[in-house]
């Protein structure tokens, strides 16, 4: 089984940190990896319309944002950048340009 996730959050998706699964917005399941890879182009594109800076981290994971979606962090007292990435999974594992990445769950 193959998804995509989108996560809203105020760090890069591919950081990964324990509470990612709680920034996921919407998920995506797809049955096999032909109608995965159109329904990931389609997303990326998707955003690419949205959002008008990408940048691309680990595990080849893309994030989108605008300069002016931000938010009051009050532990840390001051505007953070919210990101909107794109977790491609595999089975639960998150794939690394078409290979699983075993070391994140």
């Amino acid at each position: 089984m193959f998804q995509i996730k989108i996560m809203r959050a105020d760090y890069e998706g591919w950081w990964l940190f324990e509470d990612w699964q709680e920034k996921v917005v919407l998920t995506k399941t797809f049955e096999t990896r032909a109608e995965f890879m159109a329904g990931y182009q389609k997303q990326l594109i998707d955003l690419r319309q949205q959002y008008p800076n990408e940048v691309i981290g680990k595990y080849n994971i893309h994030a989108f944002y605008k300069n002016c979606e931000l938010e009051f962090c009050e532990e840390c007292d001051e505007d953070v950048q919210i990101y909107h990435s794109v977790i491609p999974l595999e089975n639960g594992d998150v794939l690394q340009d078409g290979k699983l990445c075993k070391c994140i769950n």
